[in-house]
Order: structure tokens, then C-alpha cells, then sequence
């Protein structure tokens, strides 16, 4: 008998004879029978996909040690800076782009809340090369256990959703760096439960704490604040014009999270109003013309290698199928617009490439793409998403394999312990040394404090900004490293 006869069977039982129905019986329960089958089969794919990608993930890791280094520019900065409140509880930076640091607390430009959220952590696990790793993994776990434990989705949906994050190429690469982006995908995370929690509830408490949620998001990364936007299409106690201040707190906290806690760099959105109140408002709008122009040019022509292009597909494919296939959801409509607003301020004001786009939105896709995965709709959508996720991780292992071995054996020299002694004597010092260095010495055996406790400070020229003047210069002289005072310099 086809499939299709036997679902017929089974739906005119109840009106046979009680002879009949005790025949007819023996078919419902084959049926049933086959369908237990196919979800356990279902479920056992979805288990071994999960352990194959979780393989992949202890193979790497297997490889941090003590020896583990950063490698990144960025990198230096979280490490050494977080280390400095680990050590003096102040949130101002050891390095800097200029000397000068943030307007308020003095970090760098990434803003104060990372060596606050890794120095904190470390005042209980102790300070080490693996410090930072090791946090970034465990609030990423902490995420997904709370995704595992959500008790309103089946187990089914549960694996597919672990297997949307840990399959993430972005997830993978990111788990040996030093960069926060684990933490990232862990507010994602967060914020689709507690949003998720909002909707069965209606209440102002709970609503409240996702407000607050949002404003924590915000104050790691400051494009988090966009999420202000989101709640303009959601249900709420603030209704009609009212909404209003979820677009002034959308607009202006990350201008002033960016302005007053981080330290400035030169792009076109920090130097928008700048060059608008020296050379005019025309002059501003031509920069930002040529920054659109470079970014649509890039969105489509810039990669570094097959896992990046078919990130990108990713990326597309998850915002269009939940404009089109799933927009009647307000969590839907709330991630969309999140990462709408995300793209168009990437393109318009910063980067749409160099990594920045993966990273920027990365995080919402996955937002989008969990709750395609928790809908009731077709479930060849979210297959699509998740092969061509899982496709682009299996791409970018070569590309893990390569750059993990320059962190545990990086082709740096460490700094010469006679130089760290030797700048550990001077008065509270501000150190200027050349961005070419971070390629040639580990710099994260430099000194951050001087033997009298008084901190040190360093300056990478990396941009070209108006910087604090040094009362040292760290350089390279006959392929050796030394500091001198710029006194002697100027002489």
C-alpha cells in the first residue's frame, strides 16, 4: 500500500466498526511505526553531523599551549590592554593608536568594555596566553547550553540550531584568535531568546530586561545600539509617535558610545564631522559618495578565498529568504531590520569587506537563520542555509590550518629581556614604536608596568593621526631592538 493510502487508513478509524477498526488497526501502527523511524533517523544525521563538526573543532584546539600568541595587530591590543586592568583595575589603554587614548576612561579603539569583561574574569582564573581564548569559548558555550535548554523548541530544532552555530565558518575562525567575535555570536544568541521570551510573555518586566540587554549589547559593540531600531516593528508599552526615541537612542548612543569611550580613528565616520566643519557640508558628502561606491564595488568583487564568496551567498540568501518566506514573524521583522540597518551603515560610513562584513553581520544572520529554524514553516529553506553554512566551513579549514601554526610558532623574535628591563626604569614612559615591529618581535612580552608600579604606555603607528608626542622611541637599529629617549633623538 502507497504512503498516501495508508494516511487515509489512518484517518477513517475512528468511523469504521469496531471489526475493522481492530484490522485496520495494524496499519496505523505500521505507519506510525515508520514515522518514529524516519525522525530517529533524522535525528541520529543530525547527531553524527554534529559530532563531525565538533571533531574539527578539538583538532584545532588541541593545538593551544602555552607557546599560543597572538597574531593579529587587533590582536596585541586586546591581549596587552586587558592584561593592564588586569593588573592595575584602570581601564586606560597600555597601547594606542596616538598616545591619547578614549575622551572618558582612555581605551582603546575598541572601547573599554573588552579588557573590563577579560581583565574581570582573569582576577578569577589567573592571567595567561590562553586567557582570552579561553573566556571568548566559554561564553559561547554558556550561550548555546542556554539555546539547548530553551524548553520551546523540540530537541530536533534544538540540534539544527547547534549545528547553524557551530558549523559557522565564522564561529571556527574565530575560536583560536584573540578577537572578540565568539562573544559576538553569544549576544546573538541571547538576544534572539530573550526576545523569543518577550513575545510569549507581553510584559514590561520582560520586556525591560531586553532593553537593558540591548543596552549591554551596545556598550561591547557599539552597532549594537541599532537594535533600538528593531523594537519600532515589535509590540510594546510605548506606542504611536512615542516609538520615536527607539530611532534618537538607535542614532545617537553609538555616536556618542564611539565619540566619548573609544579611542578616534580616522574613517569616514569619525571624520565626517570634521571634514564638514573644515571644508563644508558637499565636501562631506563626497567622501561618503566614494565610500558607497568602493563598498557596492567590493560587496561584490572582494574575497579571500571560496569560503568568503560562499559566506557572502549565505549572508543574501538568509536575509532574502526571511524577507520573503518569513517576515510575518515580528522576530523576523525585528532581525531584519537589524541587519539592514547594519549593512547600511557599513556601507555607507565603514567597510563593506576586508572581514568587516562577515564580521558585522554574521551575528544577525545567525539571529535570522535561528529563527527560520524554530518557525513552522518548510524546513528546505533553513536546509539550504545551513548546507551552504556547513559548505563554507569545510572551505575555510586550509585557512585555519595555515594560521594556526603561525601562533604556535610565530616567526617573531621575542623582545630582548635586556630592553624590557631597560624600560621598565624609566618615569611612567610614553613609548612610540613602528607598526613593522609587531611583524618582527612578540610584543606581548613587553612591559606594562615600570618597577616602581607607574604604568607604560606605547604608541602603534598604524593610522596617520595627530598623536601625543613620545619621550621614547622603540626601533630597530643592526637587527637589534632598542629604546632611546627622543631627547637624544632631536639632538
Amino acid at each position: 500500500m502507497s504512503h498516501a493510502g495508508k494516511l487515509e487508513v489512518i484517518q477513517l478509524i475512528p468511523i469504521l466498526p469496531k471489526a475493522i477498526r481492530k484490522k485496520r488497526g495494524v496499519y496505523a501502527d505500521i505507519s506510525s511505526f515508520e514515522m518514529r523511524i524516519g525522525k530517529l533517523g533524522k535525528a541520529y544525521g543530525l547527531l553524527i553531523l554534529l559530532a563531525g563538526v565538533l571533531a574539527v573543532y578539538v583538532y584545532f584546539l588541541s593545538y593551544l599551549g602555552s607557546d599560543y600568541s597572538p597574531y593579529y595587530g587587533d590582536e596585541y591590543f586586546y591581549y596587552k590592554n586587558s592584561e593592564v586592568f588586569y593588573l592595575t583595575n584602570s581601564l586606560k589603554a597600555s597601547f594606542t593608536y596616538s598616545g591619547n587614548g578614549a575622551r572618558v576612561f582612555g581605551a582603546d579603539a575598541h572601547g573599554p568594555a573588552y579588557p573590563l569583561i577579560y581583565g574581570s574574569i582573569a582576577k578569577v582564573l589567573g592571567w595567561g596566553r590562553l586567557t582570552i581564548p579561553i573566556v571568548n569559548g566559554g561564553i559561547l558555550i554558556m550561550a548555546l547550553l542556554v539555546l539547548v535548554w530553551n524548553k520551546e523548541t523540540t530537541r530536533q530544532t534544538k540540534y539544527f540550531q547547534c549545528l547553524l552555530v557551530i558549523g559557522s565558518p565564522i564561529t571556527l575562525f574565530y575560536s583560536i584568535t584573540y578577537l572578540p567575535e565568539l562573544i559576538q555570536i553569544a549576544g546573538a544568541i541571547g538576544l534572539y531568546l530573550l526576545f523569543q521570551r518577550y513575545l510569549l510573555s507581553i510584559s514590561r518586566r520582560d520586556f525591560l530586561i531586553l532593553v537593558v540587554y540591548i543596552l549591554i549589547l551596545g556598550s561591547i559593540r557599539s552597532t549594537w545600539f541599532f537594535a533600538f531600531f528593531g523594537l519600532m516593528v515589535i509590540p510594546g508599552p510605548i506606542k504611536g509617535f512615542g516609538k520615536s526615541i527607539y530611532l534618537f537612542l538607535g542614532l545617537v548612543l553609538p555616536f556618542l558610545y564611539q565619540h566619548f569611550l573609544h579611542e578616534q580613528v580616522p574613517n569616514t565616520f569619525s571624520a565626517l564631522g570634521e571634514v564638514v566643519e573644515k571644508k563644508g557640508f558637499w565636501a562631506g558628502m563626497d567622501g561618503v559618495i566614494y565610500n558607497i561606491k568602493r563598498n557596492t564595488y567590493f560587496a561584490f568583487t572582494y574575497t579571500e578565498g571560496y569560503f568568503y564568496t560562499v559566506q557572502k551567498v549565505w549572508i543574501a540568501g538568509s536575509l532574502l529568504f526571511s524577507i520573503f518566506l518569513y517576515r510575518q514573524y515580528k522576530v523576523a521583522q525585528f532581525g531584519i531590520v537589524i541587519l539592514v540597518t547594519l549593512i547600511i551603515f557599513n556601507v555607507i560610513l565603514y567597510k563593506n569587506y576586508s572581514w568587516v562584513d562577515l564580521r558585522m553581520y554574521t551575528p544577525m544572520t545567525l539571529f535570522l537563520n535561528l529563527v527560520m529554524i524554530s518557525s513552522t514553516e518548510s524546513r528546505v529553506s533553513t536546509t539550504v542555509l545551513i548546507s551552504v553554512n556547513l559548505l563554507s566551513f569545510l572551505l575555510v579549514i586550509p585557512l585555519q590550518l595555515t594560521l594556526i601554526h603561525y601562533r604556535i610558532k610565530p616567526d617573531v623574535r621575542d623582545v630582548p629581556a635586556q630592553t624590557v628591563e631597560e624600560i621598565k626604569t624609566f618615569d611612567s614612559p610614553l613609548v612610540s614604536m613602528d607598526s613593522v615591529l609587531l611583524k618582527n618581535y612578540s610584543v606581548t612580552t613587553l612591559p606594562i608596568l615600570t618597577n616602581e608600579s607607574e604604568p607604560i604606555r606605547y604608541i602603534l603607528q598604524y593610522y596617520s593621526m595627530k598623536m601625543q608626542t613620545p619621550s621614547h622611541v622603540l626601533c630597530e637599529e643592526s637587527n637589534q631592538l632598542k629604546v632611546k629617549p627622543v631627547k637624544i633623538l632631536s639632538q
